[in-house]
């Protein structure tokens, strides 16, 4: 009699093999997921080494006896990117902060300039990081980072280097600003990447065409000397437009959800600015923004400008910057740069945030 399976046999050896390939298959799929996510973090281990190199960089030569730009925008993140309990949290805002500086290097521009055409090369240059505005459908009026999703964000870095001017430049307009339109003030902005100037006649610029450039760069309204800038809705900050490829030197990083600028202040013992310092649901005790009711204020947004002033937190107001640098509120010795980042996949949904501390006072 020849030996077989019984049906019941058959049965029971499919059921242990169902049962085998199931847990194969978990596993095949933890192991596969558990890949992904290992790239999703190297990538974005890979944007802070990126960013963080390039600050160490830049702020390695910082000029203290050159100005600097600060501004400090906070806008409350929307239900589905903050679901915590407390409206005023720090973390319940997103942070757009902007810093333009001068810094001493080695510095080489990725267009050609001059006759016959070369890149240009110099050993000043005034840099600015801000997250950048995409372009839209109308040309004149960008996308600002507020309103992309935050994966989607990009930090730009421009990169300005400082070239000798004309013998016949005016030295109260050397860049010849007078003259620029809206568009004229985006490819400065965005696409330059000379501005034909010496760090003492950037100092020497007019007022009134100097808060027009604060305000390009800022993105905000600026008034100086009972001047107040031009509002350019269209004009302000640093646009990427992969339509003109000369403004893709500024790209430093993709998925930048936020990018926010504090400095360490040795009188408070605490970073500055904060929204809401000490945690608790109202900002009306200890905010350093400017309020409008018992929330941050829609328009006005506090900056700095040293060392010419004004510096413009509140219950912090003055008309100049001329003290140490090291007390100054948002400057001191130390910068903290915190910034949110996302992996291209979308794997880690709420990103990674970091901070990195660049020290002043060396």
């Amino acid at each position: 009699m020849r030996k077989a399976f019984t049906l019941m046999e058959m049965i029971v050896a499919l059921g242990i093999l169902a049962v085998v390939m199931s847990f194969a298959g978990v596993i095949f799929r933890v192991s596969a997921d558990s890949q992904r996510l290992a790239m999703a973090n190297a990538e974005i281990m890979q944007k802070l080494r990126a960013i963080t190199e390039q600050l160490d960089a830049d702020f390695r030569g910082l000029r203290k006896d050159g100005e600097v730009l600060v501004f400090w925008r906070a806008v409350p993140k929307d239900k589905k990117n903050y679901t915590g309990q407390n409206p005023n949290a720090e973390e319940a805002f997103d942070r757009f902060d902007r810093i333009m500086f001068f810094a001493d290097g080695d510095f080489q521009t990725y267009g050609t300039y001059g006759n016959p055409a070369k890149p240009a090369r110099g050993n000043m240059a005034r840099i600015s990081y801000t997250l950048a505005n995409e372009p839209s459908d109308n040309p004149s009026d960008p996308n600002r980072p507020q309103y992309q999703r935050p994966q989607r964000r990009a930090l730009a870095r421009t990169e300005h280097i400082l070239v000798p001017p004309s013998t016949t430049t005016d030295p109260a307009d050397p860049l010849g600003m007078s003259k620029f339109t809206d568009s004229d003030w985006r490819n400065w902005m965005s696409n330059k990447e000379i501005d034909a100037v010496s760090l003492r006649g950037w100092e020497l610029i007019d007022p009134v065409y100097k808060a027009d450039i604060l305000s390009v760069i800022g993105d905000v309204e600026v008034g100086i000397d009972n001047y107040t800038s031009k509002k350019r809705d269209t004009a302000g900050g640093v646009t990427l437009d992969p339509a003109h490829p000369q403004s893709l030197h500024a790209f430093l990083c993709r998925g930048v959800g936020q990018f926010e600028i504090q400095g360490w202040s040795d009188a408070e013992q605490r970073w500055i600015p904060s929204v809401n310092p000490n945690g608790d649901t109202s900002l009306t005790d200890d905010s350093d923004f400017i309020l409008e009711g018992d929330g941050l204020h829609a328009t006005r947004i506090p900056g700095l400008w040293y060392p010419r002033g004004p510096l413009i937190l509140r219950d912090r107001e003055s008309a100049t910057l001329n003290g140490d640098f090291n007390t100054i509120p948002g400057l001191g010795r130390a910068l903290k740069f915190t910034f949110t980042l996302y992996d291209s996949r979308g794997l880690i949904q709420n990103g990674r945030t970091f901070t990195h501390i660049v020290y002043l006072d060396n």
